[in-house]
């Protein structure tokens, strides 16, 4: 069974950077015609869906614990599951639209292609994987199986390659300002590296 779940997790990783990959979008598109503006929602599609056949897989198979957590580790892990659950939602409703490929049926509610440095972007540059990160090893503390741990491990080995590789995009889209950005705020640990003369909000772009 674990052999299988790191495989799915490696299958997902390698389709969803492939899929995201510009060059890949671009012959994609090409293909797909009219239709190319729909590129984003079908790949959210594929995406969810594979992620929760994934989790599906994991939790519909007999697992063990590892060990004995002690029981200030999973108080700890318990109260921290709150504020996990909460950044991830606040950043969900702030970028579903776009993240989901959805904006194309609400033109509307399209991105503003602007730097994002107000809210949480204050305390970290990519708030909704450091979200991400803390609820699932904070779902391992609590739950120690062997299946917890997989994919807690995977999904923060994808994060973090995912999130360095977001940073080269960032860096090429907004240029000087998210180099100064980078400066500022830490990636994905909050009050890792902060400048003091920081007021968290980016000049207009």
């Amino acid at each position: 069974m674990y052999g299988e779940l790191i495989a799915y997790w490696v299958v997902f990783g390698l389709t969803h950077s492939l899929l995201a990959a510009e060059r890949v979008k671009a012959v994609v598109s090409s293909f797909m015609g009219a239709h190319s503006r729909y590129y984003r929602l079908y790949y959210s599609i594929f995406s969810f869906l594979l992620l929760g056949w994934i989790i599906w897989f994991q939790y519909s198979h007999p697992d063990r614990s590892l060990f004995r957590m002690p029981v200030y580790v999973s108080v700890a892990a318990a109260i921290l599951l709150l504020p996990a659950m909460i950044i991830m939602s606040i950043c969900i409703r702030k970028y579903f639209y776009h993240l989901s490929g959805i904006d194309v049926l609400f033109p509307g509610r399209q991105s503003s292609g602007k730097l994002e440095t107000g809210g949480l972007n204050r305390f970290v540059r990519h708030p909704l994987y450091s979200g991400t990160l803390l609820l699932v090893w904070c779902l391992f503390l609590l739950f120690p199986t062997g299946g917890n741990l997989i994919s807690a491990g995977m999904i923060t080995l994808y994060t973090i390659i995912g999130t360095l590789f977001e940073e080269k995009k960032l860096r090429r889209t907004f240029g000087e300002a998210y180099i100064l950005y980078q400066q500022q705020v830490p990636m994905l640990i909050p009050f890792l590296k902060r400048n003091k003369n920081s007021t968290g909000q980016g000049r207009p772009l």
